[in-house]
């Protein structure tokens, strides 16, 4: 698979709902079909909060998750594959539209680790906080601590389901406390970690992404 495409996903409903979409890091290149409508592509914005998505029964989705930091020709993308169905030349065309930068991708991975502050990332990647602060920005558009703090709260969002203390989960996946850990998953995935723990998200929480 190209390397700017993580995932290729599908999914069908089979009646009208509402899909719980969580931030995952990555922008999707999308493909929807619904019965008795022309079919539609677009890429998904790069969510800094859950989303509910209303879906008719019949909908078809087709999905290219792209690799968290890729630089993509939206425009020219989406006009590129108007008119065609999801096939293997799709993904030579995402891959012609698309580019991932090695050091982006690293400083990435880096703030994804294991790494208490943005300045302990740039720390480790050699570099200052203002410069990594620049570049990365410059080519996602988000800053440093929004890919730190979606890293950290993804992984508790995986794990949360076999904490049995809530406060000595969020000392263990880095936050300052519970009030802190709590106001980062209202945040992110507009529950409380109480509430995302009695609820099944596996669907969502456990999708390729940025981690």
């Amino acid at each position: 698979m190209d390397n700017s495409v993580l995932e290729v996903w599908q999914s069908v409903a089979g009646q009208n709902d509402q899909a719980y979409i969580i931030p995952d890091g990555c922008c999707d290149l999308i493909f929807k079909s619904r019965p008795g409508q022309e079919p539609v592509w677009f890429v998904s914005d790069l969510a800094e909060t859950s989303q509910i998505v209303s879906v008719e029964k019949g909908d078809h989705f087709t999905g290219y998750r792209l690799r968290a930091g890729s630089e993509v020709q939206i425009d020219t993308l989406v006009n590129a594959v108007h008119g065609r169905f999801p096939d293997q030349e799709t993904l030579d065309l995402i891959n012609h539209y698309t580019t991932c930068d090695d050091n982006i991708d690293e400083a990435l991975q880096c703030l994804a680790s294991n790494v208490v502050t943005v300045q302990d990332a740039a720390l480790t990647l050699g570099i200052s906080a203002r410069t990594l602060q620049r570049h990365i920005v410059h080519k996602t558009g988000k800053s440093p601590v929004f890919w730190h703090r979606l890293a950290r709260v993804r992984k508790a969002g995986r794990d949360i389901q076999q904490a049995n203390s809530l406060a000595e989960f969020a000392f263990e996946y880095g936050f300052s406390d519970q009030a802190h850990m709590t106001r980062e998953f209202k945040q992110w995935f507009s529950l409380s970690p109480r509430a995302f723990q009695k609820i099944s998200l596996k669907e969502g929480i456990f999708q390729v992404g940025y981690e």
